[in-house]
């Protein structure tokens, strides 16, 4: 694990089913290194938007960023970093979703914090949308 300046405090983030359709703010926070008063919170996002080209080629799959928080709450845009995706096809998508959210920063001792995070973010198709791609269309009349 790299080494962090000393204002920055070192948190895993781990979302509960971040979905395109839905994104939810359910986090759940390994609290292990650092001892925090108040965790960050996810207070509003814009819609998760799906790219168009990763919807027709039914491509679905977990992206997980690393990004700070910083005492604000806003996401630092030159702290992101993509960790993990399944196709570069989602990340324009992702990266819009985060610079644009705000967050509750995190708090010790009553003072906001800057905070390293790992957030991931999951694209999943509906399943009832994936059985109407995979019908037959009827052919004109």
């Amino acid at each position: 694990m790299p080494k962090l300046a000393p204002a920055v405090l070192t948190l895993w983030l781990a979302a509960a089913a971040l979905s395109a359709q839905t994104p939810r703010a359910g986090w759940e926070i390994d609290t292990s290194q650092a001892r925090l008063a108040q965790r960050p919170e996810l207070v509003s996002s814009p819609p998760l938007l799906y790219p168009p080209a990763m919807r027709q080629a039914r491509i679905e799959g977990r992206v997980v960023i690393r990004a700070i928080i910083d005492t604000t709450g806003r996401i630092e845009p030159a702290s992101v970093k993509i960790v993990q995706t399944p196709n570069p096809g989602f990340d324009q998508a992702v990266h819009f979703y985060v610079l644009h959210a705000i967050f509750r920063p995190a708090r010790v001792h009553g003072r906001a914090v800057r905070v390293l995070v790992n957030i991931p973010i999951d694209f999943k198709i509906p399943p009832g949308e994936v059985r109407s791609m995979l019908e037959p269309s009827s052919p004109p009349e």
